[in-house]
C-alpha cells in the first residue's frame, strides 16, 4: 500500500514539474517539456553552422522595421517568415531567403549563437526572468530590442537545436515571442547586417544567445 502511494506521489510530482517548467502558466505556452534553465546546462545538441554564418555582407533589409515588425505572417509558425523582405528596397534582400527560420552560426569571438530568418543575432536580457518567464523589456526598450518571432519545435530541431529549449512566450499585450531555454529572445536594431553582434554586452545586461541557451562568451564582453 505504501509503495503504491509513494509511486503515485512521485508521479504527481513529476507531472507538476513538467507543467511548471519556465514558471508554470505565467504568460507562455508550448513549454510543457522545457526544463528549468538550471537543469538545461548540457541539454542543447551540438549545433552546426548554417550557410552565411557571420560572413555575409548583404544588408538585412529591415531598416524600416519597428518593434512591431510589420510582417503579416506566412502560416509557417513564424510571423513574417523568410519571405518578409518587401521592405528592403534592394536586390540583396533575396539572400534573406537563404536563412532558415532559426539557425546557429559560429561567431569567431562569441562561439555558437542563434540567428533569426534574416541572419540577425538574437539576444537575451538580464533583467528578464526565466522562472517564471517574464519579459521586462517593454515600451521604449522594445524599440531598440524588438521581440523575436516564435518558431516551432520542429523548426528548431531542423536547425540542429534541442527542441526542448524552444517555447513561445505570450507578452502582456498578447503578442507572441520566441523564448529559448526559458528566456525571452530579442534582436537589436543596432545590428545592420548578418554577422553583427553590436548588442552583445550593451549596458552589461544584453548578451547574444548561445546555442546552448546560455549567455554567449560566458556573459563577458568581447575583447
Amino acid at each position: 500500500m505504501h509503495k503504491r502511494i509513494g509511486a503515485a506521489v512521485a508521479g504527481t510530482a513529476a507531472a507538476l514539474l513538467l507543467v511548471t517548467a519556465c514558471g508554470g502558466s505565467n504568460g507562455y505556452n508550448q513549454a510543457g517539456s522545457v526544463a528549468p534553465a538550471a537543469q538545461q546546462q548540457d541539454a542543447a545538441q551540438s549545433p552546426t553552422s548554417q550557410p552565411g554564418s557571420g560572413s555575409s555582407s548583404s544588408g538585412y533589409g529591415y531598416d524600416s522595421e519597428t518593434s512591431a515588425d510589420p510582417s503579416s505572417g506566412t502560416g509557417d509558425g513564424y510571423a513574417g517568415g523568410a519571405d518578409d523582405i518587401s521592405d528592403s528596397g534592394s536586390a540583396d534582400a533575396a539572400s534573406d531567403k537563404k536563412w532558415p527560420i532559426l539557425s546557429v552560426v559560429n561567431d569567431a569571438k562569441l562561439g555558437d549563437i542563434l540567428v533569426d530568418f534574416k541572419g540577425r543575432t538574437l539576444y537575451r536580457f538580464d533583467k528578464d526572468t526565466d522562472w517564471p518567464m517574464v519579459s521586462n523589456c517593454t515600451g521604449e526598450c522594445l524599440k531598440k530590442w524588438p521581440a523575436a518571432k516564435p518558431v516551432t519545435k520542429a523548426q528548431a530541431e531542423a536547425a540542429g537545436l534541442n527542441p526542448k529549449l524552444v517555447s513561445t512566450y505570450t507578452r502582456p499585450d498578447g503578442t507572441k515571442q520566441l523564448s529559448y531555454n526559458c528566456w525571452p529572445v530579442y534582436w537589436y536594431v543596432g545590428d545592420t547586417k548578418p554577422g553583427d553582434t553590436n548588442g552583445h554586452a550593451v549596458g552589461g545586461t544584453w548578451w547574444a544567445m548561445g546555442a546552448n541557451g546560455k549567455k554567449a562568451n560566458g556573459g563577458k564582453p568581447i575583447r
